[in-house]
């Protein structure tokens, strides 16, 4: 007998039907029947007799929901208390992000894993300044970021926590756009965009642009700017997670891979606290 039977047992004793029950419940009278078929097993006595007027409490039945129903209240209340225990022991890290990636997977492994909770502040600016700012004053205690010459000259460190690559987003009435994967080659002759950071991703591209004569120019990323540039029948170039919520516009990889980073920027003092973090966390993918 585990909590989830003893818990629709005394709903389905409240509400007094097993039908109105798999509505409240959000299970199936099938599902329910055999639990409480399972429970009766168990426990050598019958729980429910059935009458023209519905479902009833056996004697047994009924001493078995009064003395049960405390108990359960009890149960759930030392949950909450543990819970709570818990959670006020929690040490809390502040986490600056403002874009979508797929670092969420790693936050969740460090919460699983050790007695740290995230908490992702969302930055409204979109200049390194700001950005940088956050981790300067105090807002944050890392940064999410792309690894980034800036980050370096102010004193700070980075740490790269995943890896993607570089994709072309353009229209699918580009000239491009039935292609499965592009070669740098192939965007000679294309206006081509992407954002300001020099990353070492951005620098790989700006290379790329300045061997082959590549028309390669830089605007902050917004999403505005991103569907502009397309709408116009040009190429924005951004990392591929990042560039998958822009889809339906085709999203398609640089091929030789173009590697992008990302991890956490954070001030040196800040060093002890992510090798907590990377161990919770286990290997890194």
């Amino acid at each position: 007998m585990n909590t989830v039977q003893i818990k629709n047992f005394i709903a389905i004793t409240d509400i007094g039907s097993f039908t109105k029950a798999e509505e409240i419940l959000s299970t199936t009278k099938t599902a329910l029947k055999k639990q409480i078929d399972t429970m009766e097993q168990e426990l050598g006595f019958p729980l429910f007799f059935r009458t023209a007027k519905g479902l009833h409490l056996t004697k047994s039945g009924s001493l078995f929901y009064e003395r049960i129903k405390p108990l359960q209240e009890e149960y759930r209340s030392v949950v909450e208390e543990c819970r709570g225990v818990y959670l006020a022991n929690k040490k809390e890290i502040r986490i600056g992000v403002y874009t979508i990636t797929d670092m969420l997977n790693w936050y969740l492994e460090i919460e699983h894993h050790s007695n740290f909770k995230i908490q992702q502040v969302i930055s409204t600016g979109t200049s390194h300044d700001y950005n940088f700012g956050m981790l300067t004053d105090g807002t944050v205690d890392f940064l999410e970021y792309e690894d980034n010459e800036q980050l370096y000259s102010r004193g700070f460190c980075y740490t790269k926590i995943v890896e993607d690559y570089l994709c072309c987003i353009l229209s699918p009435r580009h000239p491009l756009g039935d292609r499965e994967s592009i070669h740098p080659e192939e965007l000679k002759g294309y206006q081509l965009y992407c954002w300001t950071s020099k990353s070492s991703a951005t620098r790989a591209l700006c290379d790329y642009a300045a061997r082959l004569d590549l028309k390669l120019d830089r605007i902050p990323y917004s999403v505005n700017a991103i569907l502009n540039v397309c709408n116009a029948g040009d190429i924005y170039i951004l990392s591929n997670n990042s560039a998958s919520v822009f889809r339906p516009l085709r999203v398609i990889p640089i091929v030789p891979a173009i590697p992008y980073s990302r991890g956490l920027v954070y001030k040196p003092e800040k060093e002890g606290l992510l090798q907590e973090m990377l161990r919770a966390a286990g290997p890194q993918k």
